[in-house]
């Protein structure tokens, strides 16, 4: 059994690319010819605009064409900067996170019980990306759970060194690592990816993966 999840973000790219592409290059070659036309602030507005297409068209079409992967060694999330890999046995479950008196909010977390599973196999490229793409959940989760700031101080620190008993981790890992603890104090997960990618709705997709997980972990039993 595999589930292969289309990333939404990726959608539309390549055509968003080559028209605004297209109609860039018609509106310099009509510029070219009527070059009086260049005193319009229109033109300048309608060029920055193309530019915008452009480069949108560029940064979607650079995105993997599947976001998430069930496979018999876990689940797998796809990023333009790489990919970390989430086996069975090394989380609970997984859940549409939560603000405490805020509600639901756009990240599915995984309840991760073994950090060893995967920070072994965490690129550090992707890592760091992450951390940054990811600061503003904690954030958020701080001014939910810490409305006077006194704890945010200690969470917002990065680690540089970083134990789980059994290894030792340095760097990007233990940065990494650190702030799925602190992820996990706030909203009761350490591993997420953003709903925006997921082109079924976020409470399928736990069913999914947690039902994948029984059925993998009972294979595996087995």
């Amino acid at each position: 059994m595999r589930y292969l999840f289309r990333d939404q973000s990726a959608r539309g790219g390549i055509p968003l690319l080559l028209s605004s592409a297209l109609v860039l290059l018609l509106l310099m070659l009509l510029l070219a010819l009527a070059p009086e036309l260049t005193s319009s602030n229109g033109w300048v507005l309608l060029f920055l605009l193309l530019s915008a297409g452009i480069f949108l068209g560029y940064a979607k079409s650079t995105e993997p064409f599947y976001a998430v992967e069930l496979c018999a060694q876990g689940v797998r999330y796809h990023h333009r900067r790489g990919s970390w890999l989430l086996p069975w046995q090394a989380f609970l479950y997984a859940r549409v996170a939560e603000l405490t008196g805020r509600g639901e909010v756009a990240y599915v977390g995984f309840k991760v019980t073994d950090y060893d599973s995967f920070l072994q196999q965490l690129p550090p490229r992707l890592a760091v990306k992450l951390l940054m793409e990811q600061r503003h959940l904690l954030l958020a989760a701080l001014a939910s759970d810490c409305p006077d700031g006194t704890c945010a101080s200690s969470m917002l620190a990065h680690h540089t060194e970083f134990s789980t008993g059994k290894a030792r981790y340095y760097g990007v890992q233990a940065m990494f690592a650190g702030r799925m603890q602190h992820l996990a104090m706030l909203l009761g997960a350490e591993l997420f990816i953003p709903t925006t990618v997921l082109p079924v709705e976020a409470h399928e997709f736990c069913r999914t993966v947690n039902q994948s997980r029984l059925i993998y972990l009972k294979k595996t039993a087995t």
